[in-house]
């Protein structure tokens, strides 16, 4: 964890200050509840394709020689 000073209205503050109170947890957890709350995490791209159902071979290759304009 690192220590980051970010520069908010004291009315800004303030209302931070009474959520993480009202939920039991810190004024960093607060924040980075309402981070994941309001803007998630991307999905990982690792791999590139992404398929719902499972491909044949001759479907893996038409889709490998469109992404490589074969």
């Amino acid at each position: 964890m690192t220590v980051t000073t970010i520069k908010v209205p004291k009315s800004t503050r303030d209302r931070l200050r009474r959520l993480a109170k009202a939920e039991g947890i810190t004024l960093a957890q607060a924040i980075d509840k309402l981070i994941d709350q309001n803007a998630p995490r991307p999905r990982p791209t690792v791999g590139g394709f992404r398929s719902d159902a499972p491909l044949d071979a001759a479907e893996i290759d038409a889709e490998l020689a469109r992404d490589f304009g074969a």
